[in-house]
C-alpha cells in the first residue's frame, strides 16, 4: 500500500503539534523509512547511536500493534529519554502502525490517545478511498527523509549515521543486502566502509573487504572511475562479479543496482544495493539513489571539512601536537572521571633556545622544535600525553604514576633523551631543558592547579641554572601562595597608600660627609609587615606595574627632597632614583622628569638617575637618545652596578653620564681578593679618564673603605656606614658630618 504524502503530511504535522511531539511517523511492520513521516529527530538534537536506538524502538513499538489484535494502542517509556505512542494502521494487505515519539520524558495523557485513534482511522480511510500515489512522489519523500537523517551529523556520529542510513535503504527497497564502498587513492583499492545486514561469518581475508582497482573482475574495476549508475542481473554474464559475491557471502547469484559517489569530479565511492536473485531496478529508483548518494558525497565533505577545523583548533600547526585546548580539555576529562587519577604533569622548557633563533635563524629553530616534538613523543608510552603550549614550552601527562620517585625518574629520563644531539638542516645542536614536576595526589587538583604547580616547579628549575628536574613540594607551594598574594595585593597597593620610600645615604670616604641619598622602594605589606624591593620586585614587573610603580618612586624622591629643603638647614644634596629601561624609554619620560623639578622646585642637579650597565647595553641606541634629554636638563646621571654589563670603551664614551656606581660583587671582598682590587683600579683608571666619578656600593667592613681611598675611590655608600633609613632620620644623618669612617 502506498500512501500519499500530501495528503498524509498535513495529518501527521496536526497530530504532532497538538501531542507536543518530535515527529509523527506512518511506518510499515519490518520497513527501515516511514512510509510518510512530519517532523525531524535530528533537528531535535537525536543523532549518532541514540537516533538509530530511537528508530529500533519505533519499529519494535509497530510490530507490537500491527501484530497484537488485542493491542489498540502501545507506550513505551523504557527507552532513556524517549517516550514512543503507537497505534495500528491496517487495510487489506497493509499492516503498520502510526507512531508519536516525545523526548522530554512526559507521558501522553488520554487526550492525546484519543487524538492518535483518531488520526489512525484517518489514514485508514483515505487508503480505503483509493487516494494513493504515484512512485515518483514517494521516491521524493523518501529522499527528504535521508536529508533529514543526515543533518548536522558530525564526525563522531558519522560511521553509527551511515550504518543506519543503509540499513533503511535495504528495508525500504526490499533488498537483501546494502552496502558503501569508497576509494582509497593510497591502497588503490575500493574499501567497504559497512554493509547492511552486517555478515555474521566473515571470511579473512576477505574478498569484499578491500578490492584492487587493478583486478578482473569488470564490476570492481570499474568503481575507481565510475560516473554513472550501473545495474546488472544474473543473466548479465557477470561471472567474475557473481564468483566474488558468492566467495564472500554465499549467495549464489545477485541483482545489483549501485550508483557512484562523486565529489569535485572525482569518483571518492559508491553506493548499492543487491537483491538475491532476480531483480528489476526502475528509473525512478535509480534516480533517488543518485539523488541519496549526493547526499552521503554532501555530507562527506562537510564533515571532512569540520574534521579539518577541528583539528586545527586542538593541534599545533609546528608540531603537529596538542595544543593547550586538547591538553586542558583531555586531562579535564580524565580528572572528572577519577580526581585522584594517578598522573604526573611535566612541564618542560628548552634552555637558551634563544641562541639557536639568533645564530642559526628562526627557520633552523622550528625545525629544531619540531626534532623535539618528535623526540618528547617518542621519550613517553602511546598512551602519555605531548603537547606544545607556546614557543619551546610542552606539558606532558604521564599516566599510571603515583609516586613523586618515579615520575622524577621518567623526567630525567626524558631530559637526558632531549639533550641528546639532533641534526637539524646540517646543524648538530645540542640544548638542554629544564622540566617542572607536580603528581595527581591524595587532594584532588584541577587542570589549573596541577599546571600552576608545574609551572612554578619549572621557574625553580631555571633559577637553579637548567639542565635539572624540579618536582612540586610544599616549600614550592608557600613560595606559590606568597607570591599569589604578592600580585592580588600589589595591584591595589599604590593607590592604598602602602608603598614607602626609604633612603641610603651615599658618603665623601675622606670626612664622611653625605653626599646624597639614593631612593630605596619598600611596600608596607598589610600582614608581612616592611618588605624590600627583592621580596617584590619580581612579580612588579611580571604583572607589568614597573611604569607605574617608577613614577611613582620618582614623583615621592622629589617630594621628600623637596620637603626636607623646606623644613631643615642641612637637607641631602640631592636624590638619586632607580630607573627601568622601560621607564626610560616610555613616552615623554623627559617631560614628566620637567614636570616634577618645576612641580616641587628643585634644580636639576639635585636630582640623579640612575640605570644599569646590562640595561644600558641592551638598549643603547633607544637609552642614548633619553639620556641626552636628561642631561639638557641638568638632571645628574650615573650608571649602576658597573663591571657587570660588558660595556666597552667606545659605547660608554658616547653616554652622557656623570657617575659609575662599581657593583657590589667587586667590593664585598675588596681588601682580600686581588682580582677584585684590580677591577676595581682598572674602573678608576677608567672613571678618571672620561672625567667621571666613582661610587663604591656594598660596603660592609673598614678594610673595605681603606683599600677604595688607597685606590682612588672616595664616595661609597653600604651598610658600613648606613643602612637604608626613614626619610626622618635621613636627616639626622645630614647634620652629623663627618662620621669617622677611616682611622688614620
Amino acid at each position: 500500500m502506498k500512501l500519499d504524502p500530501e495528503t498524509i503530511q498535513p495529518l501527521l504535522e496536526a497530530l504532532a503539534r497538538a501531542t507536543d511531539s518530535i515527529s509523527a511517523d506512518v511506518l510499515a511492520v519490518e520497513a527501515g523509512m516511514p512510509l510518510v513521516s512530519w517532523g525531524s529527530a535530528p533537528a531535535a538534537g537525536v543523532k549518532g547511536k541514540d537516533l538509530t536506538v530511537m528508530r529500533d524502538a519505533i519499529r519494535a513499538a509497530t510490530a507490537h500493534v500491527a501484530r497484537d489484535a488485542s493491542a489498540d494502542l502501545f507506550e513505551d517509556a523504557e527507552t532513556p529519554g524517549l517516550t514512543i505512542l503507537a497505534t495500528k494502521v491496517a487495510y487489506r494487505d497493509f499492516r503498520g502502525s502510526i507512531c508519536l515519539v516525545r523526548l522530554d520524558g512526559r507521558t501522553y495523557t488520554s487526550k492525546d490517545r484519543e487524538l492518535l485513534l483518531v488520526s489512525a482511522q484517518l489514514c485508514t480511510a483515505v487508503m480505503e478511498a483509493g487516494e494513493i500515489t504515484d512512485q515518483h512522489g514517494r521516491l521524493d519523500a523518501l529522499v527528504t527523509y535521508v536529508a533529514a537523517e543526515l543533518m548536522g551529523v558530525t564526525a563522531r556520529d558519522l560511521a553509527e549515521t551511515l550504518f543506519r542510513v543503509i540499513s533503511e535503504l535495504g528495508r525500504y527497497f526490499g533488498a537483501d543486502t546494502c552496502f558503501l564502498r569508497h576509494n582509497d587513492p593510497e591502497l588503490q583499492a575500493s574499501v567497504l566502509v559497512d554493509e547492511w545486514p552486517r555478515r555474521p561469518d566473515v571470511p579473512d581475508p576477505d574478498p569484499l573487504g578491500i578490492v584492487p582497482w587493478d583486478t578482473d573482475d569488470p564490476i570492481f574495476s570499474m568503481i575507481k572511475d565510475q560516473r554513472e549508475p550501473f545495474i546488472t542481473r544474473p543473466s548479465d554474464g557477470q561471472l567474475s562479479y557473481q564468483e566474488r559475491v558468492r566467495a564472500g557471502s554465499g549467495v549464489p547469484e545477485v541483482s545489483l543496482a549501485m550508483v557512484p559517489l562523486i565529489h569535485d569530479d572525482t569518483t571518492s565511492g559508491v553506493l548499492g544495493l543487491i537483491h538475491f536473485g532476480d531483480r528489476i531496478w526502475t528509473r525512478a529508483e535509480v534516480r533517488a539513489l543518485r539523488a541519496i548518494a549526493s547526499l552521503l558525497v554532501q555530507l562527506d565533505a562537510r564533515v571532512a571539512a569540520e574534521e579539518s577545523l577541528h583539528h586545527h583548533a586542538y593541534h599545533d600547526e609546528l608540531t603537529g601536537l596538542w595544543n593547550r585546548r586538547a591538553f586542558v580539555e583531555d586531562l579535564n576529562a580524565v580528572l572528572e572521571a577519577d580526581p585522584r587519577a594517578p598522573l604526573a604533569v611535566l612541564f618542560a622548557d628548552m634552555d637558551r633556545l634563544k641562541t639557536v633563533n639568533d645564530v642559526l635563524g628562526h627557520t633552523v629553530g622550528d625545525n629544531f622544535i619540531q626534532a623535539v616534538a618528535q623526540r618528547l613523543r617518542d621519550s613517553v608510552r602511546p598512551h602519555d600525553v605531548v603537547a606544545r603550549l607556546a614557543g619551546d614550552e610542552f606539558v606532558i601527562v604521564l599516566h599510571d604514576i603515583g609516586s613523586i620517585s618515579a615520575a622524577e625518574r621518567a623526567a630525567r629520563r626524558i631530559l637526558d633523551r632531549v639533550a641528546e644531539p639532533l641534526d637539524v638542516g646540517g646543524h648538530a645542536i645540542s640544548r638542554s631543558a629544564s622540566i617542572g614536576v607536580v603528581v595527581n595526589g591524595d587532594m584532588p587538583s584541577t587542570v589549573d592547579e596541577l599546571l600552576g604547580n608545574a609551572d612554578v616547579a619549572l621557574l625553580e628549575a631555571k633559577e637553579r641554572g637548567g639542565d635539572s628536574v624540579v618536582v612540586f613540594n610544599d616549600d614550592l607551594r608557600s613560595k606559590l601562595l606568597v607570591r599569589a598574594d604578592l600580585e592580588l595585593r600589589l595591584r591595589t597597593a599604590i593607590a592604598n597608600n602602602e608603598m614607602r620610600l626609604y633612603f641610603q645615604p651615599e658618603f665623601d670616604l675622606r670626612d664622611g660627609r653625605m653626599t646624597g641619598v639614593e631612593a630605596l622602594v619598600r611596600w608596607q605589606h598589610p600582614e608581612r609587615g616592611l618588605l624590600a624591593a627583592d621580596a617584590f620586585i619580581s612579580v612588579v614587573e611580571e604583572i607589568n606595574l614597573s611604569a607605574e610603580l617608577g613614577r611613582w618612586v620618582l614623583e615621592e624622591a622629589c617630594r621628600q627632597l623637596a620637603t626636607w629643603k623646606r623644613t631643615s638647614p642641612v637637607p641631602p644634596p640631592l636624590v638619586r632614583v632607580n630607573i627601568s629601561a622601560g621607564e626610560l624609554i616610555s613616552a615623554d619620560f623627559v617631560g614628566f622628569v620637567a614636570t616634577l623639578l618645576s612641580r616641587y622646585g628643585l634644580a636639576p642637579a639635585e636630582l640623579g638617575i640612575e640605570i644599569t650597565e646590562s640595561t644600558v647595553m641592551r638598549e643603547i641606541d633607544d637609552v642614548q637618545a633619553t639620556l641626552n634629554g636628561l642631561r639638557g636638563l641638568g638632571v645628574t646621571l650615573a650608571i649602576d652596578d658597573f663591571g657587570t654589563g660588558y660595556s666597552s670603551l667606545a659605547q660608554l664614551k658616547q653616554l652622557p653620564v656623570d657617575i659609575l656606581k662599581i657593583d657590589r660583587s667587586f667590593v664585598s671582598a675588596l681588601a682580600e681578593s686581588s682580582g677584585d682590587r684590580a677591577i676595581v683600579a682598572a674602573i678608576v683608571r677608567l672613571a678618571e679618564a672620561f672625567n667621571l666619578t666613582t661610587v663604591a656600593e656594598g660596603v660592609e667592613d673598614p678594610a673595605a673603605v681603606t683599600t677604595l681611598l688607597d685606590l682612588g675611590c672616595y664616595r661609597a655608600q653600604g651598610f658600613f656606614m648606613s643602612k637604608p633609613l626613614p626619610a626622618q632620620v635621613v636627616l639626622e644623618q645630614a647634620r652629623n658630618p663627618g662620621v669617622p669612617l677611616r682611622m688614620v
